[in-house]
């Protein structure tokens, strides 16, 4: 196969991740999450929710925490955790508060919803590491993976300029 075919072909792959991901089903994250929770009204929540407002729900499972704090330990812009914490809040998932010390911050904690959530959320992601990097890693060596990981990188990079 030319490097021409190749690249068509890793296109191909990704295009169909693309769409698997904004299925108007919910991508397959928010399938499992579904098919892992018992309450149906929190089912129905589920495809309403992004993947940050997900990892949000996760970061506050041990402790409140500022919009700033949940921003720099998932790795999004602080504009991004405001508007799932936003989200979180309408559908009672987590609450907010202001400290009597500090009346400028807003601090973010779970409500019994949000905990149900970010524990199958957490869940799924331990599934995620069993499949995926167990059997990635008994076939592919450090190096290969190291090189997958640069490549889709670069990839995403040259495809942002279009």
């Amino acid at each position: 196969m030319d490097d021409t075919k190749t690249i068509a072909q890793i296109r191909q792959t990704l295009e169909v991740l693309r769409v698997q991901h904004n299925n108007i089903h919910g991508s397959q994250e928010q399938q499992w999450i579904q098919a892992h929770l018992t309450d149906e009204r929190l089912q129905k929540i589920v495809l309403k929710l992004s993947l940050v407002a997900f990892h949000t729900l996760s970061a506050l499972e041990n402790e409140e925490k500022t919009g700033i704090e949940i921003a720099e330990e998932i790795n999004v812009t602080r504009g991004g955790v405001t508007r799932a914490a936003k989200k979180l809040r309408q559908y009672g998932l987590v609450n907010t508060v202001k400290h009597p010390d500090d009346r400028k911050k807003i601090y973010y904690s779970l409500t019994a919803d949000g905990r149900e959530l970010a524990l199958v959320h957490d869940r799924l992601h331990q599934a995620i590491r069993r499949e995926l990097v167990d059997k990635l890693t008994a076939k592919y060596s450090e190096n290969d993976l190291q090189i997958v990981a640069n490549f889709l990188n670069d990839f995403y990079r040259l495809e942002q300029q279009f």
